[in-house]
């Protein structure tokens, strides 16, 4: 993908997941985009800001439902800390995105919910954080890995174990 597109999307503030299928994502912009702003200068012109584009986007989306987001502790592949993340469950692209904070618009990964064989609590680990309720971990399993989450608390991730359950029993 040629690297103008690239950064055309970063400064939307939207993250389109590349695929053999491909999808298509229109946004308009009240002011023109294709000359505000070149990927070395960095300014703005009079676009709005990334963030203003994506918490706009983010809260459509959350109003129709087809999503749910929050922070989650993630705990890394092999021999890697945990470290906080935000998270997207989107519904209809049937997707886990994960993301360094809610501001990010650079997706650090995605699992997809066809992988997924089983949701089941989990328990703390070495370098987990130390002042989160033992019950608020849980385990994502997939065909190609074990992912390791950990909730604030108990109840917040008994709401995304539900609603990552609820997005693989929709399949």
């Amino acid at each position: 993908m040629s690297s103008s597109l690239s950064h055309h999307r970063r400064s939307l503030g939207v993250y389109l997941q590349e695929s053999g299928v491909g999808s298509t994502l229109n946004l308009s912009l009240d002011s023109d985009t294709s000359s505000t702003s070149t990927p070395s200068s960095g300014k703005q012109g009079g676009r709005k800001s990334t963030s203003t584009l994506y918490s706009q986007f983010q809260m459509s989306e959350s109003e129709n439902r087809q999503s749910y987001e929050g922070s989650l502790y993630k705990k890394g592949a092999f021999m890697k800390p945990w470290k906080p993340r935000w998270f997207v469950l989107d519904k209809t692209k049937h997707q886990l995105r994960y993301y360094d904070s809610r501001m990010d618009t650079e997706c650090k990964g995605v699992i997809d919910l066809a992988e997924v064989e089983s949701i089941t609590p989990g328990a703390p680990t070495m370098g987990a954080p130390k002042t989160v309720d033992e019950k608020a971990f849980f385990d994502l399993k997939t065909t190609k890995r074990v992912y390791n989450f950990c909730a604030q608390d108990v109840q917040l991730a008994q709401q995304w174990i539900d609603r990552i359950q609820s997005c693989l029993s929709d399949a």
